[in-house]
């Protein structure tokens, strides 16, 4: 299969383009950065990842629409109106949109989910997350998913609070979410469930960004066979359980 990384002079660009040439399967890997001229890109790429950053998702929707080749989005931080022209391309190519592409993350929302179903509406529930001092955005994207796991799970929205700084005592039913950022810390993430007799907590460290993207070309992997629509890491998780 052929494999066109969107963002390939970035880290993560540079790790999904190591570990694909050691794996057979991508017989061919070509790359996009900022100074790459799109129409000199080849059409018959089998699916594209995406690593880049939300400025690019004009010329990234349009090249992918135009040549309706499959499409890995593992950049976040996109706005409300790009968000819809993304869902919109989804109904003519293959999408899959993650804000992380950890497998053992995305099962972290797994749990995140079932926990705050059997406990959340009894606990305060608290979320950090730790990434590098670099990182531009805060909260990370899978805080926020995080976030939508556990209002998922509880079934209903929750008033989120983003820090705490003076008199701020905490109110019922609120999720605190708070970000650390430092030195070159790859991925933390901690889900605080608690109450006055107990503390439950679930939490996922990323030891290498290589994880980030052994689990994007397993996404690539994925979507190559699937049919237009928008899918999530959770339905390449499901199929790797069901394969297992």
């Amino acid at each position: 299969m052929k494999l066109l990384i969107w963002g390939i002079s970035g880290t993560m660009g540079k790790n999904i383009e190591a570990l694909g040439r050691e794996d057979a399967y991508w017989t061919e890997i070509q790359g996009v950065d900022s100074k790459t001229d799109v129409n000199t890109l080849d059409e018959n790429m089998d699916v594209i990842i995406d690593f880049s950053h939300p400025s690019s998702l004009g010329k990234l929707l349009t090249f992918a629409l135009k040549t309706g080749t499959p499409l890995v989005m593992a950049t976040t931080g996109f706005s409300e109106e790009q968000q819809e022209d993304i869902d919109r391309a989804s109904i003519k190519i293959p999408v899959l949109q993650a804000s992380n592409t950890s497998m053992g993350m995305n099962l972290l929302f797994s749990l995140v989910k079932q926990s705050a179903r059997a406990l959340g509406k009894d606990m305060d529930i608290e979320i950090v997350e730790s990434h590098h001092r670099r990182k531009k955005d805060a909260p990370s994207g899978s805080a926020k998913s995080l976030v939508e796991s556990v209002e998922e799970g509880l079934q209903e929205k929750r008033k989120i609070v983003y820090g705490r700084q003076g008199e701020s005592p905490r109110e019922t039913g609120e999720i605190g979410v708070h970000a650390i950022r430092g030195g070159d810390i790859k991925g933390v993430h901690h889900v605080h469930f608690i109450d006055e007799l107990e503390q439950i907590t679930l939490s996922h460290e990323a030891m290498d960004r290589k994880v980030f993207a052994r689990g994007a070309l397993k996404a690539g992997k994925f979507l190559v066979n699937q049919s237009p629509g928008l899918y999530g890491m959770e339905d390449v998780l499901n199929q790797t359980q069901t394969e297992g």
